[in-house]
Protein backbone atom coordinates (compact mmCIF):
# COMPACT_ATOMS: atom_id res chain seq x y z
CA UNK A 1 0.00 0.00 0.00
CA UNK A 2 1.32 3.72 -0.81
CA UNK A 3 1.63 5.75 2.02
CA UNK A 4 2.60 9.65 2.17
CA UNK A 5 4.34 9.90 5.91
CA UNK A 6 2.99 13.89 5.62
CA UNK A 7 -0.64 13.28 4.76
CA UNK A 8 -2.71 11.96 7.99
CA UNK A 9 -5.20 10.04 7.01
CA UNK A 10 -7.62 13.00 8.22
CA UNK A 11 -6.67 15.24 5.61
CA UNK A 12 -6.71 12.27 2.73
CA UNK A 13 -10.45 12.06 3.60
CA UNK A 14 -11.12 15.86 3.82
CA UNK A 15 -9.25 16.60 0.47
CA UNK A 16 -10.74 13.73 -1.39
CA UNK A 17 -14.01 13.69 0.49
CA UNK A 18 -14.14 18.02 -0.62
CA UNK A 19 -12.90 16.44 -4.18
CA UNK A 20 -16.17 14.65 -4.45
CA UNK A 21 -18.06 17.75 -4.62
CA UNK A 22 -17.17 19.01 -7.64
CA UNK A 23 -19.62 16.99 -9.65
CA UNK A 24 -22.24 18.30 -7.51
CA UNK A 25 -21.01 21.92 -7.49
CA UNK A 26 -19.72 22.12 -11.31
CA UNK A 27 -23.21 21.24 -12.90
CA UNK A 28 -25.40 23.61 -10.55
CA UNK A 29 -23.04 26.44 -11.10
CA UNK A 30 -23.30 25.69 -14.89
CA UNK A 31 -26.96 25.16 -15.33
CA UNK A 32 -27.44 28.80 -13.62
CA UNK A 33 -24.63 30.60 -15.20
CA UNK A 34 -24.09 28.35 -19.06
CA UNK A 35 -26.79 25.96 -19.64
CA UNK A 36 -25.70 25.47 -22.57
CA UNK A 37 -21.85 24.61 -21.88
CA UNK A 38 -20.09 21.64 -24.20
CA UNK A 39 -23.54 20.56 -24.98
CA UNK A 40 -23.62 18.36 -22.03
CA UNK A 41 -26.62 17.60 -20.04
CA UNK A 42 -25.78 19.03 -16.60
CA UNK A 43 -28.79 17.84 -14.89
CA UNK A 44 -28.22 14.78 -16.03
CA UNK A 45 -24.62 14.35 -15.32
CA UNK A 46 -25.04 15.78 -11.77
CA UNK A 47 -27.99 13.53 -10.79
CA UNK A 48 -26.35 10.26 -12.33
CA UNK A 49 -23.10 11.27 -9.90
CA UNK A 50 -26.04 11.77 -7.02
CA UNK A 51 -27.15 8.64 -7.41
CA UNK A 52 -23.51 6.77 -7.56
CA UNK A 53 -23.00 9.25 -4.06
CA UNK A 54 -26.16 8.08 -2.49
CA UNK A 55 -25.35 4.04 -3.44
CA UNK A 56 -21.74 4.88 -1.85
CA UNK A 57 -22.67 6.24 1.01
CA UNK A 58 -25.34 3.25 1.88
CA UNK A 59 -22.82 0.66 1.14
CA UNK A 60 -20.90 1.62 4.10
CA UNK A 61 -23.42 -0.07 6.18
CA UNK A 62 -22.37 -3.09 4.80
CA UNK A 63 -18.56 -2.99 5.31
CA UNK A 64 -19.56 -1.73 9.14
CA UNK A 65 -21.81 -5.22 9.06
CA UNK A 66 -19.16 -7.02 7.81
CA UNK A 67 -16.55 -6.29 10.02
CA UNK A 68 -18.26 -6.27 12.86
CA UNK A 69 -19.51 -9.78 11.74
CA UNK A 70 -23.19 -8.38 12.64
CA UNK A 71 -25.93 -10.49 13.04
CA UNK A 72 -29.48 -11.82 13.99
CA UNK A 73 -31.81 -8.18 13.87
CA UNK A 74 -28.38 -5.93 13.63
CA UNK A 75 -27.58 -7.85 10.78
CA UNK A 76 -30.41 -7.47 8.89
CA UNK A 77 -30.58 -3.35 9.96
CA UNK A 78 -27.44 -2.81 8.34
CA UNK A 79 -27.80 -4.76 5.61
CA UNK A 80 -31.23 -3.16 4.91
CA UNK A 81 -30.28 -0.24 5.51
CA UNK A 82 -27.54 -0.39 3.26
CA UNK A 83 -29.36 -1.40 0.14
CA UNK A 84 -32.02 1.20 1.04
CA UNK A 85 -29.96 3.99 -0.72
CA UNK A 86 -29.32 3.00 -3.60
CA UNK A 87 -32.80 1.79 -4.21
CA UNK A 88 -33.94 5.58 -3.54
CA UNK A 89 -31.64 6.23 -5.75
CA UNK A 90 -32.79 4.24 -8.71
CA UNK A 91 -36.42 5.07 -7.77
CA UNK A 92 -35.39 8.92 -8.31
CA UNK A 93 -32.98 8.30 -11.24
CA UNK A 94 -36.82 7.26 -12.97
CA UNK A 95 -38.41 10.38 -12.45
CA UNK A 96 -38.33 14.01 -14.43
CA UNK A 97 -34.92 15.46 -13.28
CA UNK A 98 -35.85 18.70 -11.25
CA UNK A 99 -37.91 15.32 -9.22
CA UNK A 100 -35.49 13.56 -9.44
CA UNK A 101 -32.72 15.82 -7.91
CA UNK A 102 -34.94 16.43 -5.48
CA UNK A 103 -35.11 13.02 -4.37
CA UNK A 104 -31.41 12.53 -4.34
CA UNK A 105 -30.98 15.92 -1.99
CA UNK A 106 -33.25 14.20 0.29
CA UNK A 107 -31.81 10.73 0.07
CA UNK A 108 -28.86 12.38 1.11
CA UNK A 109 -30.66 13.62 4.05
CA UNK A 110 -32.14 11.23 5.35
CA UNK A 111 -28.79 8.72 4.70
CA UNK A 112 -27.20 11.52 7.09
CA UNK A 113 -29.75 11.22 9.74
CA UNK A 114 -29.74 7.43 9.98
CA UNK A 115 -26.15 7.04 9.73
CA UNK A 116 -26.04 9.55 13.07
CA UNK A 117 -28.18 6.95 14.11
CA UNK A 118 -27.00 3.78 13.42
CA UNK A 119 -23.31 4.86 13.73
CA UNK A 120 -23.32 5.42 17.14
CA UNK A 121 -22.30 1.63 17.21
CA UNK A 122 -19.53 1.57 15.62
CA UNK A 123 -16.15 3.60 16.64
CA UNK A 124 -15.32 5.75 14.45
CA UNK A 125 -13.28 9.25 14.76
CA UNK A 126 -14.43 11.91 16.36
CA UNK A 127 -14.14 13.78 12.63
CA UNK A 128 -16.18 11.41 10.28
CA UNK A 129 -19.99 12.57 11.06
CA UNK A 130 -18.80 16.54 11.28
CA UNK A 131 -17.39 15.80 7.42
CA UNK A 132 -20.16 13.95 6.44
CA UNK A 133 -22.68 17.03 7.31
CA UNK A 134 -20.41 18.78 5.45
CA UNK A 135 -20.59 17.11 2.75
CA UNK A 136 -23.83 15.79 2.91
CA UNK A 137 -24.90 19.84 3.00
CA UNK A 138 -22.81 20.92 -0.31
CA UNK A 139 -23.99 18.21 -1.98
CA UNK A 140 -27.49 18.22 -1.27
CA UNK A 141 -27.74 22.05 -1.89
CA UNK A 142 -25.97 21.93 -5.26
CA UNK A 143 -28.50 19.27 -6.37
CA UNK A 144 -31.62 21.47 -5.01
CA UNK A 145 -29.94 24.66 -6.85
CA UNK A 146 -29.85 22.86 -9.97
CA UNK A 147 -33.34 21.64 -9.81
CA UNK A 148 -34.62 24.91 -9.84
CA UNK A 149 -32.46 26.27 -12.80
Amino acid sequence: MLEHPGISPILAAHLLGLSGLIPFVLPALVVHLAPELGGIDWHALQADYGAVILSFVGALHWGYAVQSGATGSAAWLRYGWSVAPALWAWLALQCVIETSLQLLAAGLVCAVIVDRSLLQAVQLPRWFMGLRYQLTAIASLSLLAASVA
